[in-house]
């Protein structure tokens, strides 16, 4: 029986429900009534007879609770728990002041001195009511004098230390055990019986010092289960609901009954993958040698190790199954009949009594429980490299399921079809190693027959037996046909659908088939019908060797397909959905097809690699394919936490936990640890390369760091990166928040991480390929000086809009201070501000122009030696000497375009003079946006001066002559073309050579006619007279458009100044003369119609009624497409249109539409005309009068369309003009307008201090982004002419301070060059704020690190810390002893020459390469890299050096990659991915590992290890982790090596790789802010680590953080292969920061 007691003492003025003083005295009084005074002592037989009689009660209730069971005769009690409270009350008033208590306690307190001094007192017995609103349980007296259950004393919550989480009890009400023993009642499953005693002693009533009552309460509590009802089982409630019932008695039972087992000696609180692997252990050790020989397959070439002949003798026994003495499988108990089923343990409630309870359940049983249908199968989770391919094998050979045969069929209730009994064993992997499975059994095992399955749609054979049956009936009428004489041709198409299946269709060759070929397929396709026809069971002369699926698959000891087959399959795979149908309708017998992989029992399915399923498509195709065992194979089965196991136990089909979704969850609670071991000590084993050392013969292995110093263009990129990561996250360089509200972005701080990690491999590094296009885009790819040349142009483009952006802020503070009518010298303060800002824009107007000249001596160089090319071709090929010119003039150039424009003509039509011409666009489009804002500067300058007075008249009038010469420089381009086309309107001889009478047309055109043609001369006659009176319309309008169109742009043409509203003036114009546009166009179209009865599409477009602006793309939506020689009209946004402007085009429109009134416009000058000549045509003489007269007609309508189709195309040209003037007029009246708005008075919402205090912050922000692109425009320049010369000045060797030589320094933006050593001292002085020389404030946002050169033992040291806010970022003085590669050696691989120019690691990857083959020729490596980008940059860096690589997916007709680098020599390289490829193959040819990043997750670290180190390598190897120095990927080195996880420290560098550090913890598996789409891949789950990553210095431990010069202490280091470094003695011996921008300060 489980025994609980407490003390409480309980406060009677706290609570209110604690106790009822007058009913306590009450209940005292009556019982000295009955006992005379006497002491009343405890009575059990009263007890007992109360117990029967509440038990009676319960009996004769009503039907039964929830949940509960029967109370018959043979009910028993079992009791199991009992709780004594002792209750002792404070009523808060010392018994020295009596009068102060209530008068129920004194009363009490009374009685108890006269009747009960000393002694105890049974009350009788108590009933328990749950009250779960209040603090106490409620406890009523149950006596015959108080029968309603009155209340009479509160019980307190206990819950005597149990954890409900960790128990997975999740009703916060049952955390007492009362009130889950009162659930338990309440469904007559239990009982609970309380007595109530009171006990007094002399020394408390006589204590007048105490506060408490002079008596103490004692409740004993017992509570007893009920037998049978307790062993019954729950009835489950509406699903998704929680059993009270099934939870309380959970709760009570795992209290009553503990688990005797002691927990794994590994267990720390909590059930991860570091519990999972301590837990598993090797195959159990065979009996005898014997026994282990007989592990050995006969025909199995290879002899197993005698551990992997102990697995084997496991997945054996894990299918039932052992050897007897001839080796042949014989059955046996998988287990034995005296052990207990999983999650069952012994318990004794009571002395002599056996229970058996189900923890994970909850639920007891009275009989011992028997093992039912235990899956047959497990995990075989080996360490990878130890053979895990090779056991399956064996296990495949020593257990072959003889005596399977496809004539046993039954009903598979998950598929929902009759499944035949196959002696195959099913095999799933990766695509990558399906090929590689195919191999090793051809190796190792060739006397199996293998089968590779494609996927249902390839099968060529009938799926079904059906479809068997049907293919051989026609089959035997094809041979009845033959011998009956007929000549043998090809097999109908059923039999051909028949043989190779409903989706198994050949190739469909285009064009006629040769007889040769015809006969050629016949024969193919009968062979395959015959080719297995011996091989079927019961094979007879009417099959043909026609067999099903499973028939044929049967006829094979192994079927091997990939988890992408079963994705595809799964849509057949699912049973066909059930719906109801009509009795009345007669439905038709169409079979669905179904997946041939449901449609067998194999008898055992392999899944390889499955960490890789997951859930989804694959996970739910597995569990439909029917199988006897089932065996999980991976050497790291949960691929990240320990919840993934979950898909495998699925596959496993342990239903011992899937019977319920709760299970798995209670499963992974700390209270059920012995559960979790128990369950993976049955289903899986583990054998770990350490605990088989002996024997294994697998060569040793050394691992090796190679720190990579990145280029000083990398650099800056990386620094670059890592500032702006800074800024959007909220951190200075050490690490503070800058602002007080801060809170960590963790889905942005983990993007962050990602992106600074592939730039420490390649600045291009996830740019190549997109996931929007998702092909890789050819010609991308840049070296490291392009990548530093687009970094200079980007930098310079921002500084310079950085620039234009502050002086346009700047001139407005300038006008709104001038609003300030508060301060008297707002206007000279003001004129101050413009002065400055004037300065800064002239400087930068003459940067700009600087840039344009440069630009223009880049252009002449590029027409210089574009000149030369040509001129070089034309002598080689003097037949090319036109091709260009002619390339040239096809081109349609304006012929009014700028004479600057015309300048570019030498440039080259290709990529390079594409970019130059653009490049140049650009650099005047900035220009003349600055030279805007200027004119703004000098127009405000001039109403300053204005303001202030004559004294500064002189002033003023330059001020505004400035402003207009920067007016009429910014709109001379666009003025000068107006200009020109009016010119061509008033003056162009094409124009003017069009007279009114050129449109006049002879009236009548034609003569009287004849009888038959006498009304079609009429008609004629009558257009003629619509054309004249068209032409006089159009002459009009012409005349309008042409005065309207060649008025003066300027007031000073008409000798008015300039007042900004130039612009609003011109709409008038500007919309009149569209109107008459718009309307001429249409008229154009009309006479056009009238003609020829035809349209283009632009006068289409123009006639219509709605005043409607298009845009090209909505005109192509629309199929309107303009014509190429018509120039588009340029139109009026709509705030510019008027409504005068749509009056005028209504007016014009309704004009156009009268003139065709009253003609019918489906006829045509063009129609009259073929109507003549068919009149003409019928009359059969020639010499006819009347054909004579049609004929003549019909050649003046001729002459009258030729003459008319001349006069359109002037016209048509003619109004190409009009289009070309009113756009130059638009373009120009835009530009003024848009000068004009820039000078307009400034606006401003809210307050004006407000407004201009906000102007202010602007121009400080504008103004840090200045001075930093102006240093790092300098540093890039600096960088550049570095490149460019490949020599550094002497004097940016040499620090201005202590003059002597350095490796790393700074520049300041004063351009003055420190090593890092004295700034580092400087800036450490309080008083040391400015540049040492010129006393120019330093700021360390504006300082930038570079880097003159580096040694190969200046890579191996750390970089001193960085500078933020003129204060040292922290930096760890712990020093890692790291394996790094022999400076030696890495001198001489980076004196290898290479080709190309890619960046610091993966050109001295390419040198490693390059140096092996020198060394070590014919070495294979294998370089993993987690960037899909990173791996085509090595490639491509590779072949261009001659190496000879390949990517796993580079196949070659159905030799796959992996196969082509084993056996082709010339192949030295194979590319992986880290994330996707690094399990399951097996290259032991290769003897090297390159890893070109860090790794976060070290379980894809030791698989893309395992690739080498595995059984069957023959060669010492060794495995080379580049990474780069002063970055996140040396910070994720150190996290690993602090916690003792890293594999590269001196003590863990050499030999076999302990994989037991390297399992997460559980805390590490959350992933922290995760995304919607599924997370997979090397990234940081934990925030804190990510922080860590970025900021080491802030989770290192304080003692290492202490500067060397001011402590003495040599701090010994308590991690695993560190130590501190020896203390420094002079601050020359750091080492310089590393090249690129200093970290942001905020």
């Amino acid at each position: 029986m489980h025994v609980v007691s407490s003390h409480h003492v309980l406060s009677l003025r706290t609570h209110t429900r604690v106790l009822d003083t007058e009913k306590l005295l009450s209940i005292l009084v009556e019982s000295q009534g009955q006992n005379k005074g006497k002491r009343r002592a405890s009575s059990p037989d009263s007890a007992e007879q109360s117990h029967k009689r509440t038990r009676t009660v319960q009996a004769m209730d009503g039907e039964r609770a929830e949940g509960g069971g029967n109370l018959d005769l043979e009910t028993r009690s079992i009791p199991v728990y009992q709780r004594v409270f002792e209750l002792e009350y404070d009523s808060g008033v010392d018994m020295a002041f009596p009068w102060r208590r209530n008068e129920a306690e004194r009363r009490l307190t009374i009685w108890l001195q006269e009747h009960l001094p000393d002694g105890t007192v049974h009350l009788g017995p108590l009933f328990l009511r749950t009250n779960r609103t209040e603090t106490f349980y409620v406890c009523l007296l149950e006596t015959k004098a108080y029968t309603s259950h009155e209340f009479l004393l509160g019980l307190p919550h206990v819950s005597d230390g149990f954890h409900m989480a960790d128990h997975d009890i999740r009703s916060s009400d049952l955390k007492n055990p009362l009130a889950a023993l009162e659930v338990l009642q309440t469904s007559h499953r239990a009982e609970i019986r309380a007595q109530l005693y009171l006990e007094t002693h002399a020394r408390q009533i006589n204590d007048a010092k105490l506060t408490l009552l002079p008596f103490r309460l004692r409740v004993e509590v017992e509570a007893s289960l009920l037998c049978p009802a307790i062993f019954e089982p729950i009835t489950s409630r509406a699903k998704g609901r929680l059993n009270d019932v099934e939870e309380a008695q959970r709760r009570i039972l795992l209290e009553l009954f503990p688990s005797r087992s002691p927990l794994p000696t590994s267990f720390r609180e909590a059930i991860d993958i570091p519990l999972l692997y301590s837990i598993l252990g090797p195959a159990p050790r065979l009996s005898s040698s014997v026994e282990e020989g007989l592990m050995q397959p006969r025909e199995l070439l290879p002899t197993l190790l005698p551990f992997q002949r102990r697995s084997v003798a496991w997945m054996l026994a894990r299918e039932g199954k052992t050897l007897n003495g001839a080796g042949e499988a014989a059955p046996q108990l998988i287990v034995s009949p005296d052990e207990l089923p999983l999650f069952w343990e012994e318990v004794e409630p009571e002395t002599g009594q056996k229970w058996y309870f189900n923890r994970l359940l909850g639920i007891v049983s009275a009989e011992k429980p028997q093992e039912e249908n235990s899956p047959l199968g497990g995990i075989l989770a080996e360490e990878p490299g130890l053979g895990k391919t090779l056991e399956c094998i064996g296990l495949v050979m020593l257990n072959p399921a003889i005596g399977r045969s496809p004539r046993t069929k039954r009903w598979d209730a998950d598929s929902k079809v009759y499944v035949k009994e196959v002696k195959t064993t099913l095999i799933v992997t990766p695509v990558a190693l399906a090929p590689q499975w195919v191999d090793e059994f051809a190796r190792h095992a060739p006397t199996l027959k293998v089968l590779m399955y494609d996927g249902w749609a390839k099968i060529r054979m009938p799926i079904t037996e059906a479809d068997a049956m049907k293919a051989r009936q026609e089959k035997r009428q094809q041979l009845e046909r033959r011998s009956g004489g007929r000549s043998r041709g090809k097999p109908t198409a059923s039999i051909e659908q028949a043989v190779r299946g409903k989706r198994g269709k050949r190739p469909v060759r285009r064009g006629p088939k040769r007889k040769a070929d015809q006969e050629n397929e016949d024969g193919d396709m009968e062979a395959e019908v015959e080719e297995h026809m011996d091989l079927a069971e019961g094979d007879d002369s009417d099959d043909f060797g026609i067999m099903d699926w499973c028939t044929y698959v049967n006829t094979f000891d192994v079927c091997i397909t990939t988890y992408a087959v079963l994705q595809h399959d799964l849509t057949v795979a699912r049973p066909p959905p059930t719906r109801p149908r009509r009795a009345t309708v007669n439905y038709g017998d169409n079979e669905r097809i179904r997946s041939p992989l449901v449609m067998c029992e194999w008898y055992r399915v392999v899944m390889d690699e499955v960490q890789m399923v997951g859930g989804g498509k694959a996970e739910e195709m597995v569990s439909l394919i029917p199988r006897l065992s089932s065996f999980a194979v991976s050497g790291t089965p949960a691929r990240t936490q320990v919840s993934d196991l979950i898909h495998v136990l699925k596959f496993l089909r342990v239903n011992d936990v899937l019977s319920s979704p709760r299970i798995w969850p209670r499963l992974l609670k700390p209270a059920f640890a012995n559960e979790f071991t128990a369950l993976f000590r049955r289903y899986a084993i583990r054998t770990v390369k350490n605990a088989v050392k002996a024997e294994l013969t697998i060569p040793s292995q050394q691992r090796f760091l190679v720190p990579i110093e990145l280029g000083r263009v990398e650099r800056h990129v990386y620094d670059q990166a890592f500032e702006n990561a800074l800024l959007e996250l909220g951190f200075d360089a050490r690490g503070v928040a800058v602002r007080p509200d801060w809170d960590v972005d963790t889905a942005d701080l983990r993007s962050w991480l990602r992106r600074l990690r592939g730039i420490c491999t390649h600045p291009q590094v996830g740019q190549l390929q997109a996931y929007a296009d998702k092909l890789h885009k050819p010609g991308v790819l840049k070296s490291i000086g392009e990548v530093l040349e687009n970094m200079r142009d980007q930098n310079w483009r921002s500084f310079m809009e950085d620039r234009r952006n502050k002086v346009q802020i700047m001139s407005t503070i300038a006008q709104l201070m001038q609003h300030d009518e508060v301060d008297p010298n707002r206007h000279q303060r003001a004129l101050d501000v413009l002065l400055a800002t004037e300065k800064d824009a002239q400087a930068l107007i003459g940067d700009i122009e600087a840039a344009l000249a440069e630009h223009a001596k880049k252009g002449d160089e590029l027409k210089a030696s574009t000149a030369k090319l040509r001129e070089s071709r034309e002598q080689a090929d003097p037949a090319t000497r036109d091709k260009g010119k002619g390339l040239a003039s096809s081109a349609n150039f304006d012929e009014s375009s700028d004479e600057a424009e015309s300048d570019d003509d030498d440039i080259p039509r290709n990529p390079v003079g594409d970019e130059h011409r653009a490049k140049k666009g650009a650099l005047q489009n900035r220009l003349r946006e600055c030279r805007i804002t200027f004119h703004k500067i000098s127009f405000l300058k001039g109403d300053v001066y204005h303001i202030l007075g004559e004294a500064f008249a002189n002033e003023e009038s330059a001020a505004y002559a400035q402003a207009e010469e920067l007016r009429r420089v910014l709109l001379k381009g666009t003025e000068e073309a107006a200009s020109r086309a009016m010119m061509q309107l008033s003056h162009d001889a094409s124009v003017k050579a069009l007279k009114e009478n050129e449109l006049g047309i002879k009236s009548p055109y034609c003569d009287q006619g004849g009888i038959r043609s006498h009304e079609l001369m009429t008609e004629a006659n009558e257009m003629v007279d619509f054309l004249n009176e068209q032409s006089k319309v159009l002459w009009r309008w012409r005349s309008q458009m042409i005065t309207l169109l060649t008025r003066p742009l300027s007031s000073s043409d008409d000798g008015e100044d300039a007042d900004g509203q130039e612009y609003a003036r011109s709409l008038e114009t500007q919309g009149e003369a569209e109107a008459y546009l718009q309307a001429y166009s249409a008229l154009l179209a009309d006479r056009r119609e009238f003609l020829t009865a035809e349209r283009t599409l632009l006068d289409a477009h123009n006639v219509r009624e709605a005043h409607i602006r298009h845009t090209k793309a909505s005109m192509k939506a629309s199929g309107i497409v303009l014509e190429e020689d018509i120039i588009p009209l340029e139109q009026l946004d709509d705030e510019e249109h008027l409504p005068e402007h749509d009056v005028l085009h209504k007016l014009l429109t309704d004009e156009r539409k009268a003139l065709l009134e009253g003609f019918d416009t489906s006829r045509a000058v063009k129609s009259v005309m073929i109507d003549l000549n068919n009149v003409a045509a019928k009359i059969p003489k020639d010499d006819d009068f009347e054909k004579i007269i049609a004929r003549d007609g019909v050649k003046r309508l001729r002459t009258l369309l030729a003459d008319q189709g001349k006069l359109m195309d002037k016209l048509q040209a003619d109004l190409a003009h009009f289009r070309k003037a009113f756009n130059e007029r638009i373009s120009y009246f835009r530009q003024l307008q848009e000068i004009s708005d820039t000078v307009a008075e400034a606006t401003w919402e809210g307050d004006l201090l407000d407004a201009t205090a906000h102007a202010r912050t602007e121009q400080a922000e504008l103004e840090a982004k200045v001075n930093t692109g102006r240093a790092r425009q300098r540093y890039l320049d600096h960088l550049a002419k570095s490149e460019e010369e490949g020599t550094v000045d002497e004097d940016d060797r040499c620090c201005v301070l202590c003059r002597c030589e350095f490796s790393r320094g700074y520049i300041t933006q004063c351009a003055h060059v420190f090593c890092e050593a004295c700034l580092r001292e400087w800036l450490s002085k309080q008083e040391a704020k400015a540049c040492p020389v010129c006393r120019a404030p330093i700021k360390s946002d504006q300082l930038q690190r570079f880097s003159v050169a580096k040694t190969a033992e200046q890579a191996l040291n750390a970089a001193p810390p960085s500078i933020a806010n003129n204060e040292l970022a922290p930096k760890s003085r712990r020093h890692i002893n790291y394996n790094v590669i022999d400076p030696v050696i890495f001198q001489d691989i980076q004196s290898m020459e290479s080709l190309g120019s890619y960046g610091s690691k993966v050109q001295t990857l390419v040198r490693h390469i390059l140096y092996l083959q020198l060394t070590d020729p014919g070495a294979k490596s294998i370089i993993f890299s987690a960037w899909a980008d990173s791996l085509h940059i090595i490639q491509h860096a590779l072949n261009h050096n001659g190496i000879s690589s390949l990517r796993i997916d580079q196949h070659r007709g159905k030799q796959n990659a992996a196969k082509r680098f084993k056996t082709d020599p010339t192949i030295s390289v194979l590319l992986l991915h880290g994330e996707r490829e690094n399990a399951g193959l097996n290259i032991t040819c290769a003897s090297r590992v390159f890893l070109v990043e860090s790794v976060v997750h070290h379980a894809f670290e030791l698989q893309a290890i395992a690739r080498i180190d595995r059984m069957g390598q023959t060669r010492p190897t060794e495995v080379y982790c580049y990474y780069a120095e002063d970055t996140m990927e040396k910070n994720i080195l150190d996290l690993a090596a602090r916690r003792g996880q890293s594999l590269y420290t001196k003590d863990n560098s050499a030999g076999t790789v302990d994989v037991t550090p390297f399992a997460v913890a559980s805390d590490k598996t959350v992933v922290d802010s995760p995304s919607r789409k599924v997370q997979k891949g090397d990234f940081v789950f934990k925030t804190d680590d990510m922080l860590a990553i970025f900021f080491p210095h802030l989770f290192e431990d304080i003692e290492y953080l202490l500067d060397s010069d001011t402590s003495e202490v040599n701090i010994p280091s308590e991690d695993h292969g560190m130590q501190t470094p020896p203390q420094q003695e002079h601050s020359s011996q750091y080492v310089n920061a590393i090249a690129g921008p200093s970290r942001l300060s905020f």
